[in-house]
């Protein structure tokens, strides 16, 4: 019941500001073609973290983006390579985040500002936090598969169960019904405050 509580494993180098990178240079991807690009407007470039109303659907979007994030990387953690797709999935993430921001002040000009420190920075802030979360579980389910693979497996270095992997994934879940919650509520607010 110990390891449960415990995200961080120091055996593997894996903390989060490491995945964090990734999220970052994904946002500056993201943000630097989505002038560049019309795709940039496409619910699969910006994940459906870009909002054109403030509505409580907005946070449905969320939550839908984060599960299917979360589906996709718990899937990467099945496979015995799945270390390269769970950091291309954080890119993805990255750039979802700068292709919405960028989208905004592409449409709402210097009124911007105030929307997406208000609405915008909080869903993106707790989308890369799930994402860093969910990859780094899933890069650790992965290598104990690759290294069961290849006859080096260990039991004492704090390998993961599949149980317990799949049980980081409901703990994410409910943390993302949370933070589509919150983020709802904070989205009818600032609509309420800026009428």
């Amino acid at each position: 019941m110990k390891q449960i509580s415990t995200f961080n494993n120091k055996k593997d180098g894996t903390s989060l500001p490491f995945y964090m990178v990734f999220v970052i240079i994904g946002i500056a991807i993201g943000a630097f073609i989505a002038e560049k690009s019309r795709l940039s407007a496409s619910v699969c470039i910006n994940q459906m973290l870009y909002t054109q109303s403030f509505s409580w659907r907005d946070s449905l979007h969320t939550l839908v983006s984060l599960l299917l994030f979360l589906g996709a990387a718990y899937l990467a953690g099945l496979f015995a390579f799945g270390r390269a797709c769970g950091l291309a999935l954080l890119m993805y993430r990255g750039i979802g985040i700068g292709v919405s921001a960028a989208l905004m002040y592409v449409i709402y000009g210097k009124a911007a500002v105030l929307p997406v420190v208000f609405t915008f920075l909080p869903r993106a802030s707790a989308a890369a936090f799930i994402a860093a979360v969910a990859v780094r579980e899933s890069v650790r389910n992965s290598r104990a598969i690759l290294a069961f693979c290849m006859n080096r497996y260990d039991e004492s270095e704090n390998s993961v169960s599949f149980k317990l992997y799949c049980l980081r994934f409901i703990v994410l879940i409910i943390f993302s019904i949370l933070i589509s919650a919150a983020d709802g509520a904070v989205i009818h607010l600032y609509s309420s405050f800026s009428r």
